[in-house]
């Protein structure tokens, strides 16, 4: 009987990722692009809100929120349909760290040594996705969260632009002000992975 392996993600992908010795990677020369300064709050009314006493049976749908999630995903996809051409990307993953603040068996992006992504590289690649019609961008790492004021304007200015933001985050650095923050700015969904992980018994965490 094959025992499991000690890892979560596809074998071939994990020799690929762990094994290779990629050649050498051709990197734009940076052009200075940064990213603005965001306001706020935005919305101080919802920041001082405290919510219903007792949560409701089912989420209501208004019409802005189901235009913003159409806008984000059935618009592109739509678009990649009928345009022509094979390249129209639905979903992008930016990897805004490598690096992480905690060290989980299960997970490749481990190296602390990587640098974390600039403003300049973060800033061309939204208007790069921007370009060829993509409206969901999720942000990654590592822990996206390491450097919050960082995060903060990515999600700024890519909501800005009209994209469906989804950041996945171990949640150790997602404090009350922080998820004011990037609530304000835009961001859409924040999912703590690290809760995942410790509902699952299979995937502990340190």
């Amino acid at each position: 009987m094959a025992t499991a392996p000690k890892f979560r993600i596809d074998v071939d992908i994990h020799n690929l990722l762990m094994n290779s010795k990629p050649g050498p990677v051709l990197v734009p020369p940076p052009r200075g692009a940064t990213l603005p300064e965001p306001i706020f709050p935005q919305f101080p009314e919802k920041l001082a809100d405290p919510g219903p006493e007792t949560p409701p049976e089912k989420r209501e749908w208004t019409w802005p929120l189901a235009y913003r999630a159409m806008r984000g995903w059935l618009f592109p996809y739509i678009r990649s349909r009928v345009l022509p051409g094979d390249f129209h990307p639905i979903t992008a993953y930016l990897f805004l760290e490598y690096k992480c603040n905690l060290d989980c068996w299960y997970c490749w992006a481990f190296n602390n040594k990587v640098k974390g992504m600039t403003e300049d590289v973060a800033r061309r690649s939204i208007d790069w996705l921007y370009d060829h019609g993509c409206r969901v961008l999720a942000l990654m790492g590592g822990e996206p969260l390491l450097r919050p004021q960082f995060a903060h304007k990515v999600v700024y200015y890519a909501a800005k632009k009209g994209f469906w933001i989804y950041i996945g985050t171990n949640a150790r650095l997602l404090r009350p002000d922080v998820a004011d923050r990037l609530g304000d700015a835009g961001a859409a969904v924040i999912n703590s992975l690290l809760t995942h992980g410790m509902r699952n018994p299979a995937c502990p965490r340190r």
